[in-house]
């Protein structure tokens, strides 16, 4: 019997011992850093990773000591379902209490994206896969997906002329429509408080109509002062029944544009080609800035209906026919001496 509670005691002891050092342990782990070294890690933790492959990952790059122990945390916070996808920053130095807060959170790099006004849906697509964030492809394929682009509330087909020039903070772990869904939010942000107040004047356009207008203007006006009357001139071609005769739509769908326009694609066969074929084109030619939509949509009483480049940036306006050719011959002769 003496022998058998001594045995007893023995077991506890031991069992107490085991326990009390393995909390020990875990309270080192939780108090002690991935490393006494500073180093600053970028980790992404894919979609669908659990948490035995996260703590993994964590520990192959030095954040965390001990995968196991993190896993075992994760569950005591009731963390590991919650543990989210995306690219973030952590240091060695961190204790894996922050790295877990981090990955719960969701607090992941933020990439800063610029989109100048008279992008294309090209432009795009190429500035989100310069900066790793989407892949091409991917995005000029939702970009021209007619359901998708309705489902935004957009009366169009594609999401040219919708996509607002603006700068962008996205994460990488964020999916390509969800970019896109929110340079769109942007758009309607942005346009339609100005389109409600907008004074109805002929033609009357719907808002498709004016951004198509806009995005003419986007890319002939190269000062803030012209663009009403840029757009103004295209209301009067356009309420006399005349062709626009815009250069930009004549190249808009011409891939690997990079300009200049020349007679030679003035006579292109496409159904943006303002120069053959009457009214707007089909679409905006590009992504329009606030200044070019809210143009569009203001009214600038102008005898005008021509206007031609002086180099500089600036346009001459001419009421007719004649005005209009005297001011392109002053403008082929300056081009003849640049």
């Amino acid at each position: 019997m003496h022998k058998l509670l001594q045995g007893s005691m023995l077991l506890f002891a031991t069992a107490g011992t085991l326990i009390g050092g393995g909390l020990f342990c875990f309270w080192l782990f939780l108090h002690q850093p991935g490393s006494a070294t500073l180093e600053s890690k970028v980790i992404m933790v894919q979609p669908g990773l659990t948490v035995r492959e996260i703590s993994r990952l964590l520990a192959a790059e030095g954040v965390v000591s001990d995968p196991r122990l993190f896993r075992i945390l994760s569950r005591l916070r009731k963390a590991d379902q919650n543990l989210q996808a995306g690219e973030y920053r952590m240091t060695t130095t961190m204790t894996p209490e922050q790295v877990l807060a981090i990955l719960e959170a969701g607090k992941g790099i933020v990439h800063r994206v610029t989109f100048p006004e008279g992008s294309t849906l090209e432009d795009v697509a190429r500035i989100l896969a310069e900066a790793r964030l989407a892949d091409r492809e991917v995005l000029l394929s939702w970009m021209h997906n007619a359901d998708f682009v309705r489902s935004l509330g957009l009366n169009a087909d594609t999401l040219e002329g919708y996509l607002f020039p603006n700068t962008y903070h996205f994460l990488r772990s964020q999916s390509p429509t969800a970019m896109l869904r929110e340079m769109v939010r942007q758009f309607h942000r942005q346009v339609e408080p100005q389109w409600r107040q907008r004074p109805v004047v002929a033609p009357n356009l719907s808002l498709h109509q004016t951004v198509i207008l806009a995005s003419l203007v986007e890319k002939e006006a190269a000062t803030s002062a012209e663009r009403p009357i840029i757009a103004s001139v295209f209301r009067n071609r356009l309420n006399f029944g005349m062709k626009l005769q815009s250069d930009p739509t004549a190249v808009y769908d011409l891939e690997g544009f990079s300009g200049p326009v020349t007679g030679e694609h003035l006579k292109r066969d496409s159904r943006y080609n303002t120069y053959l074929h009457r009214g707007l084109p089909p679409g905006p030619i590009c992504n329009p800035g606030l200044a070019s939509l809210a143009a569009a949509m203001t009214v600038t009483e102008v005898p005008y209906l021509y206007f031609v480049s002086n180099l500089d940036g600036t346009h001459t306006f001419s009421e007719t026919l004649a005005e209009h050719q005297l001011a392109v011959r002053e403008y082929r002769w300056k081009l003849e001496r640049e």
